[in-house]
């Protein structure tokens, strides 16, 4: 039992620095592989960047502001019937309940 608390406890450690060991800066992979060329403004904008590095000014608002707000009849619910149809299947209903005959 022992063994399977120490192991637990130095796995764990292990986790928390390797995590110190990951890269500030999201373009050093780029750099390396492309000879020191610079990363493309489209492909920076696909980067997810830690937001306690970024600068307030450097953020970009993806919200699409433009979009179609027109209704569209697919989302309605078609089969709502309308108040009259709703009170003659109700009478139905309390008719076919009273009928002296039927035991339900």
């Amino acid at each position: 039992m022992k063994s399977n608390f120490a192991f637990l406890v130095i796995f764990s450690l292990l986790l928390v620095v390797n995590l110190s060991y990951a890269r500030k800066y999201m373009g050093d992979y780029w750099k390396n592989m492309m000879n020191g060329q610079p990363m493309p403004e489209a492909i920076k904008d696909l980067l997810v960047q830690d937001p306690q590095e970024s600068d307030a000014a450097a953020v970009k608002d993806h919200f699409i502001r433009d979009f179609d707000i027109r209704p569209n009849i697919i989302l309605y619910h078609t089969h709502d019937m309308s108040r009259k149809q709703k009170q003659h299947a109700m009478a139905k209903k309390i008719e076919e309940l009273q009928e002296p005959g039927r035991h339900g």
